[in-house]
């Protein structure tokens, strides 16, 4: 019985998940077991080093880096307080609309609710409390804050940046290629907003948006990328 019969075929990393009954549709689901397991693998130990190294004092690295975005001048503020509710907690549900319209299939939408907010969104609350790391208002003097910039509650890590970061990696293989660049710059743009509207620090942001691409890229993994047998280039699979 062949590869394709028996409901699975590997080729080059990635897995193509098929049933007899759909061999002759024009849809194919595909994992990519070798670049999202290399993605996850690599995020899980940069949210280590991150949380490892969030948890001591603060270095004086991170202070000048942040006080580099945050002494920036103030005239951006409104931009990015604008382009910071990307990282926002209903982006994940927006995000789960706009990929159903994509797929037309329910299971990428529901994995990357379950996995942004259950896994996402909560375990982030849970790591925050565990960490117990201030915010720069509580641990630097003459911060700039932004419009409505939390200062009393935990730091480490950034929920806007796993959030961002989480959508940027399930969307992004589904859109052509300015598309994906403009999404990762998007998530680029609210990790550095988080920092210069005095929300976070450095390490903050980098072990959020490290957790995000973890999520992400194992919602991918758990869901299968829905590709067009006509059109196999139609999804960004290497």
């Amino acid at each position: 019985m062949s590869a394709l019969n028996k409901g699975r075929s590997v080729q080059d990393g990635k897995e193509i998940i098929s049933t007899p009954s759909q061999a002759q549709e024009p849809v194919e689901w595909v994992r990519r077991w070798r670049l999202d397991g290399l993605k996850i693998f690599v995020a899980m130990i940069v949210v280590l080093v991150a949380t490892i190294l969030a948890v001591e004092p603060l270095p004086a690295w991170e202070v000048e880096v942040f006080r580099a975005v945050n002494d920036l001048p103030r005239h951006a503020e409104w931009p990015m307080w604008v382009m910071q509710q990307a990282g926002m907690l209903f982006a994940l549900p927006a995000g789960a609309v706009i990929l159903w319209f994509v797929v037309r299939h329910w299971r990428p939408p529901l994995v990357l609710l379950t996995g942004g907010v259950v896994v996402g969104w909560m375990a982030a609350r849970v790591i925050k409390a565990y960490v117990d790391r201030g915010r720069p208002g509580a641990l630097l003097d003459d911060v700039s804050f932004g419009w409505r910039t939390p200062i009393d509650t935990y730091g480490y890590p950034s929920g806007h940046a796993v959030v961002a970061l989480t959508l940027a990696v399930v969307l992004s293989p589904y859109m052509p290629r300015w598309l994906r660049w403009a999404l990762y710059g998007l998530a680029a743009v609210v990790c550095f907003s988080r920092m210069y509207m005095g929300a976070h620090l450095p390490l903050d942001v980098v072990g959020g948006a490290a957790f995000g691409v973890l999520i992400g890229s194992t919602v991918n993994l758990v869901s299968g990328l829905k590709r067009d047998k006509l059109q196999p280039g139609a999804i960004h699979i290497r």
